[in-house]
């Protein structure tokens, strides 16, 4: 729903006295249908919500729903720790992904007996302390005509959605599969699920930047939404329950024509919307929706963007030259940035600052054909801490995270493969083989111990005008260049596809 420039919106929930008692449900619960209206007042702010939840009284629900879904019997599973690399074989840890298309679109998994094997977990919110098992798997089609590549993935603050976009196929939300909402224990004969679309947006043109709500909870209908920039259009706000669009945020140019933002980011309160621009950054108010904003002149594109929460009056961007500046958002644009690092050798294509637990000002940093992920002290920024080696031979955005508590650090890279470091120093790194393409997309789970990832790219194959595609809903494609067979066998490119989006259940067992 778009809005004109002067108008702003209010967002308010009406919910059932029986909807509001039911607080003890899941974290999403399928069953309830909302009723959202959207009013419009210049006073009002987004999200205006009618139902919160403490952090105590969250914890609370937890612990509750954690002691209603343990089993009397369990098994205990023997961890393996993740220093010895070699025991994440493809035959042994991944499941074989021939495994993985068994189970039909929208045909649900086989119900598990309830006396089945099954793996205490001690702590749900430990990672790579064992090794991983696949959970779940969403895979797409492809051709030389039309690719279907993910674009990373990105679990929603509270946990329960995951956001895909997809090249030519728009963006897809992913429930997590509803056994695994208070599941304190994993069962060893588990069937993997194949993950449907609850919400999916068609979009023709490339998606170029895509954030949750800070703020997300999905017992919260009003705070379930996520910004979306793509090619020649303004940015979008969508509605992650029924695809709705919300309202829209217009950066124009010097003509007056629309621009399309290259990076989002939410203030951490939420009320703040940081677009980076070719030339500048634009700072709308979240209550207003339309073309009405706050304009920042820079010098160069900027492509990612990252906020500290112990100065919220400052901003940290990266650009397409390579470079890492600080603004400080109070003084003039003429001032320039507070200081630039330097250490990549391209394009930066993302920004992250850590939490309390390693440091406010700890900001780690990735770029486009860069093996190179630095980790930066900003009080002191004459050099990087550390430097994380990873491989990106690709121009495209490969995707790094930082679990809750910071002690891990999870990274795809260009060879399939999930780089893991444990930031306490306690094992060394190790690198994962998951993928049989690209790994573009690391995300953490801020609840759960599950890892989502994704993979994909574009790939460019010689003679494409006589190229002889086929595809199959599955996780592969062959490319044959050579339809008349003029070629010896040896020296024909065979490209193979997967484009997917997989999670891995983390925990540690006992």
């Amino acid at each position: 729903m778009c809005l004109d420039m002067d108008d702003s919106i209010n967002l308010s929930t009406n919910m059932s006295d029986a909807s509001k008692a039911d607080l003890t449900e899941s974290l999403l619960n399928h069953n309830i249908s909302f009723n959202s209206t959207m009013e419009t007042s210049m006073e009002s702010s987004l999200p205006k919500l009618s139902v919160t939840l403490t952090d105590a009284e969250i914890k609370k629900l937890r612990q509750a729903q954690l002691a209603e879904s343990s089993l009397d019997q369990s098994v205990p599973m023997e961890p393996s720790l993740i220093e010895d690399s070699s025991q994440y074989g493809i035959s042994d840890s991944v499941i074989s992904m021939d495994e993985t298309v068994e189970v039909g679109a929208g045909e649900p998994c086989e119900k598990e007996e309830d006396d089945k094997e099954a793996v205490p977990i001690e702590d749900p919110t430990e990672y790579f302390e064992a090794r991983l098992v696949e959970l779940s798997r969403r895979c797409w089609t492809s051709s030389q005509e039309a690719q279907h590549y993910t674009k990373g993935c990105c679990w929603s603050p509270d946990g329960t959605c995951l956001l895909v976009p997809v090249h030519l196929d728009g963006m897809h939300v992913m429930e997590l599969p509803a056994d695994l909402y208070s599941a304190t224990t994993l069962k060893q004969t588990r069937q993997i699920t194949q993950l449907q679309s609850a919400v999916h947006v068609p979009e023709s043109g490339t998606v170029y930047d895509c954030v949750w709500y800070p703020h997300m909870n999905s017992q919260q209908p009003d705070t379930c939404l996520w910004l979306a920039s793509r090619q020649h259009e303004p940015i979008h706000m969508w509605d992650a329950f029924d695809g709705a669009l919300r309202c829209s945020y217009s950066g124009y140019d010097a003509v007056d024509e629309v621009m399309a933002a290259i990076s989002l980011a939410f203030s951490h309160d939420g009320d703040k919307i940081f677009a980076g621009y070719k030339r500048c950054i634009k700072i709308f108010d979240t209550s207003r929706p339309g073309r009405v904003c706050d304009d920042y002149p820079v010098k160069a594109a900027i492509s990612c963007i990252a906020q500290t929460t112990e100065h919220p009056k400052t901003i940290t961007c990266g650009n397409w030259n390579g470079y890492i500046q600080h603004f400080d958002l109070r003084s003039s644009p003429k001032q320039g940035p507070l200081f630039t690092l330097g250490g990549h050798k391209g394009g930066i294509t993302q920004l992250r600052y850590a939490g309390a637990e390693l440091g406010e000002w700890h900001l780690f940093s990735g770029a486009r054909k860069c093996n190179k992920l630095l980790q930066w002290d900003m009080r002191n920024y004459k050099e990087p801490l550390v430097d994380f080696q990873r491989t990106v031979n690709t121009n495209q955005r490969i995707q790094f995270d930082l679990t809750s508590d910071n002690k891990w650090l999870a990274s795809g890279d260009t060879h399939g493969l999930l780089n893991v470091w444990d930031l306490s120093g306690d094992r060394d790194p190790a690198a994962i083989p998951l993928h049989s393409d690209c790994c573009n997309g690391v995300s953490l789970n801020p609840v759960f111990p599950i890892v989502a990832t994704s993979s994909g790219q574009f790939h460019f194959v010689k003679n494409a005008a006589h190229t002889n595609s086929s595809s199959f809903n599955g996780t592969t494609t062959i490319i044959d260049a050579d339809p008349e067979n003029k070629v010896p066998e040896g020296d024909k490119p065979d490209v193979i596809y997967e484009n997917s989006v997989c999670m891995w259940w983390s925990g540690r067992s006992n």
